[in-house]
């Protein structure tokens, strides 16, 4: 087994963010936005939640992984999220728990695809209260779609890495195996897999 030390949480949490183009990233700017809409937010909370949970639960593969707890359990993180969100601030422990979810998503087996349409859902569900009129004026509810969106795109970004990075790591601590090493054997097989495609694809 490897006795490499584990990167920390917010190790993991400030690499990934780093890695996003600064002008892309959740700011204070986005921040100030949407807590100013909170009240509005938070009051629209129920349908977020009834909504969200409708939609997992007539999907299969999801549905699956929710069985054999109660729904109001479930509910109860993304309500806990949704307020945490809305009441700020957006500082290194709030990030470090969006990494936090993608570990959790690895022991639940919640993947990627379903994380990500997911929050598709909630996106659509914000533009929809846009139209509604609820985040006000449509030049006030763009602007809190944008920064919403920086957000959604931060949140996935180390959700989707942290997932990743948590399985790697996981396989080296378990097999000894050097970093190097399971990268070269990665590497190997994706260049495997890459012509094995290219031929059946052919001339697309």
């Amino acid at each position: 087994m490897s006795d490499s030390p584990a990167r920390s949480l917010h190790d993991l949490t400030r690499e990934i963010i780093d890695k996003i183009p600064p002008s892309q990233r959740f700011g204070t700017a986005d921040a100030e936005r949407l807590i100013e809409v909170a009240p509005t937010l938070l009051s629209l909370e129920d349908e977020l939640v009834r909504g969200f949970y409708d939609t997992i639960q007539n999907h299969p593969p999801m549905a699956v992984i929710l069985a054999g707890a109660e729904r109001s359990a479930r509910e109860m993180t993304l309500r806990r999220w949704w307020q945490r969100t809305l009441a700020g601030p957006f500082d290194d422990k709030y990030w470090a728990w969006q990494s936090l979810i993608g570990m959790v998503h690895i022991k639940v087996g919640v993947k990627n695809p379903m994380m990500m349409g997911m929050w598709g859902w909630i996106v659509s569900w914000m533009q929809q209260q846009m139209r509604s009129g609820a985040l006000g004026t449509t030049e006030q509810g763009l602007a809190v779609l944008d920064s919403f969106g920086r957000l959604v795109m931060t949140a996935q970004a180390l959700t989707a890495e942290s997932y990743l990075s948590s399985y790697l790591e996981t396989l080296i601590r378990t097999t000894g195996f050097k970093p190097a090493l399971l990268e070269r054997m990665a590497s190997n097989e994706i260049n495997r897999m890459i012509a094995e495609a290219r031929s059946e694809l052919g001339a697309i």
